[in-house]
Formats: C-alpha cells, sequence, structure tokens
C-alpha cells in the first residue's frame, strides 16, 4: 500500500517478522496493540517528536505491507492522519529510538545461566519508566511467538526461545 504515488522501501519501515508457524488473531493483535504503545511512547520522549502526539489528529501507525513466506512479516510506517502519506521523519526517528529502547532494555535483564541468553522478566521495580514498562511488555509479547524479528534500516533485533541476537 503506497500514498502519494511513491512507494517506500522496506528498508524505511519498521519490520516485524514472526515464525515459523501459525499466528494467532488474539496473539497478533495483542501484539500490535504492545509495539504501538511502545513506539508512541518512544516518539513522546523525544522534545521535536512530542508536539505531534499531543494534537487531536495523531500520526497514525499503519501495516503499509504483509508478506508470509513460512512466517508472517508486517512492514510499519507511521502516516499523516488527514493525508495517510508516510511520515518519513518521524517513522526514522521513532523506529531508531524504539530499537535503541528495546535493545537496552534486553541487555538489562539477568542472564539465567552464564551461557543463557536473557532472563524471562526482570523483577518489578516501584520506579520504572513507562518506556521500560512499555519495553518489557514489547519483550514479553515477541517471546510468545517461536521467533520473533525486528529490522529497521538494516538493524535487526532476534528473539528466539531465551536467545537474543542484535545486529
Amino acid at each position: 500500500m503506497s500514498t502519494s504515488g511513491r512507494s517506500q522501501s522496506d528498508e524505511d519501515l519498521l519490520s516485524i517478522e514472526l515464525g515459523p508457524a501459525e499466528t494467532s488473531v488474539s496473539y497478533l493483535s495483542s501484539l500490535l496493540r504492545v509495539v504501538q504503545a511502545a513506539l508512541r511512547e518512544v516518539a513522546r520522549g523525544s522534545d521535536e517528536l512530542r508536539p505531534l502526539f499531543d494534537r487531536t489528529a495523531q500520526p497514525m501507525l499503519v501495516v503499509s505491507r504483509v508478506r508470509a513466506n513460512g512466517g508472517l512479516r508486517l512492514f510499519l510506517t507511521f502516516t499523516d492522519p488527514g493525508e495517510s502519506r508516510p511520515m518519513g521523519d518521524l517513522s526514522a526517528r521513532t523506529f531508531d529510538a524504539f530499537l535503541d529502547n528495546l535493545g537496552a532494555f534486553v541487555k538489562e535483564l539477568p542472564q539465567p545461566s552464564l551461557w543463557g541468553g536473557a532472563s524471562r522478566r526482570r523483577a518489578p521495580r516501584s520506579n520504572q519508566s513507562a518506556l521500560a514498562i512499555r519495553m518489557d511488555q514489547v519483550y514479553q509479547e515477541l517471546r510468545r511467538s517461536p521467533r520473533a524479528t525486528l529490522g529497521f534500516r538494516g538493524r535487526t533485533i532476534e528473539i528466539e526461545g531465551d536467545r537474543m541476537v542484535i545486529s
């Protein structure tokens, strides 16, 4: 789906790849809700981007493309709510910061063993920021899939069970 006659390249979109397995509608709905809330929290954390989310007609997070090759791959972008035009700068800045925050969050989780991956959950703290809570929710939802990969502009975070790879 493209607007304004121009197509965004896959690299300019946040991709979420799930698989290889069937994906339930309830899981997909839950994942998209949690990712959307986390992306908005990331954007609201930026002094330059916050005003876009303080107005009545906020940018819309949309699924721009869907692919299925042994799994499900969704491509997301923010669009202008009035004209449905891609908001490339908002998307790029938000998606970069989202991957930075998620990667940092998971790196801070305790390891279950000397050679194991990140722990399933850290002990809850009463002083956790709203962003940390959102990152924890995203991490928990991604772990429910046999394998989940987030990607943007050549960067990826892959979570498969206790294993996580950031590249």
